[in-house]
């Protein structure tokens, strides 16, 4: 059995869910409910998952808190083998495991809800949803499918205007959150490489949304809002 096809009494449970939400949010709504439907589901599915995430946060600010402790002993060793970086890579991580620093803090957590995310966004993706048509993807939004592309999107100029909306609120969250990453990135991190890449991986999605359906693109406009406002209340 494949791993997708483990996981399909899942999406099709979803699928129920949130086309239930929709006949709901129709009525109150009119042509915006399904994808009202769409934010309010993902909501309440970051919402179910808290516990995973706070518990995540917690092992990662231990661990910088941690790391912050060490720092001097870790600047003396990079002052000791300034000439030897692999040296002063593996005397890191060895005083980082003699005093229980986990180098991935609430990886557990995370692994945890990686099913839950896949199931969500093939649920967004899918044409087909348990052998019939998705017909969340049928719905529209100000007249735009929610299963259509930007590449779709340059014949009209309203629904080039709703994808331009989606891209300008995703590109915002992506500063957002790449602004947070250099302010969060501890102090001992190294200069160079994967590093720097770092904060500029949360505009990844915006490059996702210009190849996926307009329903994914809303998804991840809305998990990456609530990421970002969970982090920043736990700041608090």
């Amino acid at each position: 059995m494949s791993f997708l096809s483990f996981l399909t009494p899942a999406i099709v449970a979803a699928y129920h869910v949130v086309t239930a939400l929709s006949a709901i949010l129709v009525p109150v709504l009119g042509g915006a409910g399904p994808a009202a439907a769409i934010v309010v589901f993902t909501a309440a599915v970051r919402l179910c998952l808290h516990p995973l995430n706070r518990a995540q946060m917690r092992a990662q600010a231990a661990s910088q808190q941690a790391r912050a402790a060490l720092a001097p002993a870790v600047a003396k060793l990079q002052r000791k083998y300034q000439n030897d970086p692999l040296r002063a890579q593996r005397e890191t991580l060895d005083l980082y495991r003699a005093n229980g620093v986990s180098l991935m803090p609430g990886m557990l957590h995370g692994l945890l809800q990686i099913p839950v995310f896949f199931v969500v966004y093939r649920l967004f993706v899918s044409p087909t949803v348990g052998g019939h048509p998705n017909a969340l993807l049928g719905d529209r939004l100000f007249g735009v499918g929610l299963g259509s592309h930007l590449s779709a999107a340059f014949g009209s100029v309203g629904h080039l205007a709703v994808f331009a909306l989606l891209l300008a609120a995703l590109a915002t969250l992506a500063t957002w959150s790449s602004r947070r990453m250099r302010r969060s990135a501890p102090a001992d991190s190294p200069a160079g490489g994967a590093a720097k890449l770092m904060p500029y991986l949360p505009y990844g999605s915006v490059l996702a949304a210009t190849v996926l359906p307009l329903a994914s693109g809303l998804y991840v406009a809305t998990t990456t809002l609530w990421t970002l406002v969970e982090r920043r209340r736990a700041m608090v």
